[in-house]
């Protein structure tokens, strides 16, 4: 799988901090950078460690995976990356939930490639995948984000994935669909004026 190692050390054996990061996930649903700094020097380590732990609580898992958008690094994106290559067409429910997590974390970072990554994620069966997909795409504010979601505004069926793919076009000012014409007025009823 290659996530559970970087740059040679294995993530799941990194100990420092990691207890009292995973005790903070296991009651803290959103985290703060102060308070992931505060438990450890160096708290992407320990949030990379119990993302890749198959043996941690997968709510744990994806807290760890959201809370990497606070501590913004190359090797944070990098990972980042890998998890969502690794797991664009996962199945299990807790994959999809790491996944989804990822997708706005890395969303929030937007470096090179980043765009391309997070559109792999449109290939999942789950619309909520999608939908998250479609969030992370908007937050990149990248001028390239807008044609990966025309093009899956044009094939998707889900309405809240469109609904969602709509909204982020237009958080970058890029027109979903045609304009509407305001409507005509009814015929035979004659206009009022403000005198």
């Amino acid at each position: 799988m290659g996530l559970g190692k970087d740059g040679g050390k294995d993530l799941g054996k990194v100990t420092d901090g990691r207890p009292q990061i995973e005790a903070y996930l296991a009651v803290h649903d959103v985290s703060s950078a102060a308070g992931l700094r505060a438990l450890a020097a160096a708290p992407e380590k320990a949030l990379m460690a119990i993302a890749s732990d198959p043996a941690a609580e997968g709510l744990i898992r994806s807290r760890a995976v959201a809370a990497l958008r606070l501590v913004a690094t190359q090797e944070v994106r990098v990972f980042l990356g890998k998890l969502i290559q690794t797991k664009a067409k996962a199945t299990d429910i807790t994959d999809r939930l790491i996944v989804r997590r990822a997708a706005v974390a890395l969303g929030w970072m937007a470096g090179s490639g980043t765009v391309e990554q997070l559109a792999m994620l449109f290939d999942n069966e789950d619309a909520e995948v999608r939908l998250d997909a479609a969030i992370g795409l908007g937050l990149t504010r990248s001028a390239t984000a807008a044609t990966y979601l025309r093009r899956q505004l044009a094939v998707e069926s889900s309405p809240r994935v469109r609904d969602q793919i709509e909204r982020q076009l237009r958080a970058l000012d890029e027109s979903p669909v045609e304009p509407e014409k305001a409507p005509a007025p009814p015929k035979g009823q004659p206009m009022r004026g403000s005198w």
